[in-house]
């Protein structure tokens, strides 16, 4: 075989292989988050220790469950149930970052995985603004691969049992 015919094969098999790739992601269904849902939250367990290096320094690690009575949130059609947040937060007088991790609970009987980051900045005149952005990082069952992420902001006034939130993202599930 020739060198220009060698070269020749090798591109087209590099050229089908990517425009095979690129067919099967773009095919990929992805779903859009436009809005969040409403939930009703509340505070499981909680447990803060004072840092001591300067006043108001807090380390807190808490669990919170949410609720979805509208049944106004659903992946893939599968409406959620609750939501069960793990929570770890770093703040000075309110003002910090926190990490979390959620299983979301489906009607279904599956679950979703995500994980999610963020920062809170206390506000005197509503409480607590936050900003968040949260990973699907999996699921059970058609689940298993589900990936994306969604983008939040909000309020949450002090002692409040719900947020006000605007929450935007997509996600897939790969195969």
């Amino acid at each position: 075989m020739s060198t220009i015919r060698s070269i020749a094969l090798l591109v087209a098999l590099v050229g089908a292989t990517i425009f095979g790739t690129a067919r099967d992601a773009s095919a990929q269904q992805k779903y859009t988050i436009s809005q969040a849902p409403n939930a009703n939250s509340q505070y499981l367990q909680e447990h803060t220790v004072e840092v001591d290096d300067v006043p108001g320094h807090r380390l807190r690690v808490y669990e919170i469950r949410q609720e979805y009575p509208q049944k106004d949130l659903a992946f893939a059609g599968v409406i959620v149930k609750e939501g069960l947040s793990r929570n770890m937060s770093d703040a000075i007088n309110g003002n910090g970052s926190f990490t979390y991790y959620m299983v979301y609970s489906l009607e279904d009987g599956h679950k979703v995985f995500c994980r999610g980051t963020g920062t809170t900045q206390a506000d005197p005149t509503v409480g607590y603004r936050f900003v968040i952005v949260e990973n699907f990082v999996g699921g059970t069952g058609k689940f298993k691969g589900m990936r994306g992420q969604v983008r939040g902001s909000g309020v949450r006034a002090p002692g409040a049992t719900s947020l006000n939130v605007e929450w935007k993202g997509e996600y897939w599930i790969e195969d």
